[in-house]
């Protein structure tokens, strides 16, 4: 539970040392510091005031620069001084208000316990420490606390945090076990707080939060309007206030305008940078627009705020997955692991980076993210039967998870159905590229054949190609073997002429005889 009162507290006991509250009257201070006088009433002196006034200031620049070891030493010396020289009840309770704004616990609890011991009706002191043990689980003995914080001083300033606290368990009782009974004396006790303050800030930030407890719880929008119109006296009221913009937040959230409950969130960590659960619920919004760049942002101041929060980490983790920073978003989701081991949701986170981003397509791609969804299941807990996404009881982790895992099968089947597929048609093709180049082959070796056949056919025959290419030779090698050739050609000529004039003479008696025939014929 956030503690909204520590600076408030100082403004009110400062304010009344300034002569506006008790102890400012009643006659003259001692040098010293704080006396009594005869009416009962605290007497401050003057030195002691100012020397007050300036540890609060020292306190007002730390808190504005940011606490670090050395501002806090420095503002818990000046409160134990102001404690020490003049008896000032504020200024010894204000040393717990450092050490709890340092987040020095156990340091916080015995300067509120040693302030009690030197002013036991301090309601203050018994109201810190009541929230101390409701934050460590102890929820008993901060209610017996607070009782006591009540008891001591029913209608004094100092009692309104302690209704207040009083209230907020009950409150948180109601939520947790619908107990309308706590949700009555919750507002019960606000509203006697309010009595006394009507403009005490975080009185109004947990009336409105109790009106939207009952909305949820009861199912009924009249408490939302309430809350609404809570929200908006107390932003009129405090505008710089940032914890009431945070439940105007959360109420825009109820009825589904979530661009303005993201404006309220971002609006009340502007004003507060101290509110945790602003940044994880602006975080949250900008996760489901995608924003993971803004998300980033949110969940990373978050987690300097609380960094064993395990929700920021695997918030941050998820926007780490958005920016494709896969093993920044591993890392995350395994802090997360070392923070609380007993929940296993950050499983289902490693579950889907290794399906959906950080898988390769590939059957063993998804058999890895089967056996991440499968070591999921196989751990859960009551709450892995509600939807992370608020979408009903049939969308629960459980529910995804198994559905993840059959979807991991159908692709692993998918894929290997296709590898099949794949390799027959690899065997198919190659068996037609075979097919293809014996046939490219026997038809280049047929035109080879055709070839050499129409070139066979062509040729004259070989002899006389062999001769013809030997007088060619020959009547190519000389000029003087052509004139021998021609002298021997006529040799031949001159040698053939005395044949045939003697084939002449003979033909020629034959045929005179042959025409003399006749004319012995007549004789």
């Amino acid at each position: 539970m956030k503690n909204h009162y520590g600076k408030i507290v100082l403004f009110i006991l400062f304010a009344g040392l300034l002569g506006c509250g008790p102890g400012t009257t009643g006659g003259k201070a001692g040098k010293e510091g704080v006396t009594i006088g005869k009416d009962g009433q605290r007497i401050i002196s003057e030195k002691a005031k100012n020397s007050f006034a300036d540890a609060v200031e020292l306190y007002k620049q730390a808190e504005a620069a940011g606490w670090t070891k050395d501002s806090c030493e420095k503002a818990v010396k000046e409160f134990k001084d102001v404690a020490k020289d003049y008896g000032m009840e504020e200024a010894a309770y204000d040393v717990g208000v450092v050490y709890r704004n340092c987040k020095m616990m156990d340091e916080a609890k015995e300067a509120f316990n040693a302030t009690l011991k030197a002013f036991p009706k301090n309601q203050l002191a018994m109201t810190q420490l009541a929230v101390i043990e409701l934050e460590s689980g102890n929820e008993k003995r901060a209610e017996d606390m607070l009782r006591k914080a009540v008891g001591a001083g029913q209608s004094s300033l100092e009692a309104v945090p302690a209704y207040v606290n009083a209230a907020t368990i009950l409150r948180q009782r109601g939520k947790k076990g619908k107990d309308d009974e706590a949700f009555k004396k919750a507002e019960l006790n606000l509203r006697r707080a309010l009595a006394i303050d009507s403009k005490y800030m975080p009185a109004l930030y947990q009336l409105a939060m109790l009106y939207l407890d009952q909305a949820t719880t009861k199912n009924k929008s009249s408490f939302l309007t309430l809350a609404l119109l809570v929200c908006s006296q107390g932003i009129k009221l405090n505008p710089e206030y940032g914890p009431i913009y945070h439940v105007y937040g959360m109420v825009l959230l109820q009825k589904k305008r979530l661009v303005d409950a993201l404006k309220a969130f971002e609006t009340a960590f502007q004003k507060d940078k101290n509110l945790f659960a602003s940044y994880m619920n602006f975080g949250a919004i900008n996760l489901n627009f995608r924003g993971y760049t803004e998300a980033k942002t949110a969940f990373e101041k978050a987690i300097a705020l609380n960094p064993k929060s395990y929700d920021a980490h695997i918030g941050l983790g998820v926007a780490l997955r958005g920016l494709s920073d896969f093993a920044g978003a591993k890392a995350e989701y395994k802090k997360a692991s070392e923070i609380d081991p007993g929940r296993t949701d950050y499983i289902f986170n490693v579950g889907v980076l290794e399906m959906d981003y950080t898988n390769d397509g590939t059957v063993q791609g998804y058999q890895t993210a089967k056996k991440v969804f499968q070591k999921f299941l196989g751990k859960l807990n009551p709450i892995h039967k509600e939807d992370p996404d608020g979408k009903g009881p049939l969308l629960s982790w459980e529910d995804k998870a198994k559905l993840r895992v059959k979807k991991c099968d159908e692709n692993v089947k998918l894929i290997q159905d296709a590898e099949k597929e794949m390799a027959e048609m690899e065997k198919l093709q190659k068996e037609n590229e075979k097919r293809e180049a014996e046939m490219k082959a026997a038809m280049e070796k047929a035109k080879e054949l055709e070839k050499k056949e129409a070139e066979g056919a062509e040729a004259p025959p070989e002899g006389a190609a062999a001769a013809e290419g030997a007088a060619g030779d020959e009547a190519a090698a000389s000029p003087d073997a052509e004139k021998k050739n021609e002298g021997d050609a006529v040799k031949k000529d001159d040698a053939a002429k005395p044949e045939a004039k003697k084939d002449d003479k003979g033909a020629a008696a034959k045929d005179d005889k042959a025409a003399a025939k006749p004319a012995d014929a007549k004789k």
